[in-house]
This record gives C-alpha cells, sequence and structure tokens, in this order.
C-alpha cells in the first residue's frame, strides 16, 4: 500500500527550552495516531543551542498530511517554512513512531554534507533558492545510523 509523504524544514522563532520542545512532541503525539501519520522530527541545534532548525517528515493519507502541514505551517514558533519534498512511497519508513524525535548538533551533521549546515539560519534561504534533494534519504540514513 502506497503511503503520501512530506518534508519540510523550519527555523525556531526563539530559543525553545526542553519543556517547548516536549509541548511541541507531546501534540505530535497524541494528534498524529487520531490521524494515521507517522513520522520524524529533527532538531537541529543553533546558536544559544535551543535556537535552530527542524526537519520533519510526516507519513500517512494525503488529505491528512496537507491538514496537519497546514496546521504546522501556522504555529508561530517556527517561521521559514519551506517543504523539500513531497510525494508518494512504497510503505511508511517509521510505522511504529507517531512522532520520533531527535536533537542533533552541528557535530553529528558533518558526516551528512548537503544538510551539515541545517542548523544555521541560511539553510533554510540556501533551500528556497536550491532545494534539497535527498531530505527523505537524509533522514531515514540519520535515523539508521543513531539507532
Amino acid at each position: 500500500m502506497s503511503t503520501h509523504y512530506i518534508v519540510y524544514v523550519s527555523q525556531a522563532a526563539q530559543a525553545l527550552t526542553p519543556n517547548d520542545l516536549e509541548d511541541i512532541l507531546e501534540e505530535a503525539r497524541s494528534y498524529n495516531p487520531r490521524h494515521g501519520i507517522t513520522g520524524v522530527l529533527l532538531f537541529a541545534e543553533g546558536e544559544g543551542r535551543f535556537r535552530g532548525s527542524f526537519m520533519q517528515l510526516l507519513e500517512g493519507d494525503e488529505a491528512a498530511i496537507e491538514a496537519l502541514r497546514k496546521r504546522i505551517f501556522s504555529d508561530p514558533r517556527h517561521h521559514t517554512k519551506i517543504v523539500l519534498e513531497r510525494g508518494v512511497k512504497a510503505g511508511r519508513d517509521f510505522p511504529d513512531w507517531s512522532m520520533a524525535f531527535r536533537t542533533v548538533d552541528r557535530s553529528q551533521l558533518r558526516a551528512h554534507p548537503r544538510f551539515a549546515d541545517l542548523c544555521e539560519p541560511h539553510f533554510q534561504d540556501r533551500c528556497a533558492a536550491d532545494g534539497a534533494d535527498g531530505a527523505l534519504s537524509f533522514l531515514c540514513d540519520f535515523w539508521q545510523q543513531a539507532a
């Protein structure tokens, strides 16, 4: 059975505390199972540790994914929201995760040159101008390597 997906990036609007990140996860882990959505959320620490970028993969029904995308993109806790990839794939990469989560720092991203500057504010500008092919593969590979 095919699965729709979307990968987007955004920049934290302000420094986020661990509690802020936990609130985001709690919302996702409550909302997503009710709508048949799975995925992963990566927070790349930028300056000041809790200011940085998000990269998220959402998997599920096309209409459910689009409704959630609109909801997420209206959230004022982040800005410069850019869809990197969307499409259909053979199945879910994260079927057991209502929302997996990982925080990473610059050193953990160095092994992924295309995404090494994810934690930098200019990453979204680069993506808006040039795209960021391979975002889905990056997230899947990153999770497998970190496991």
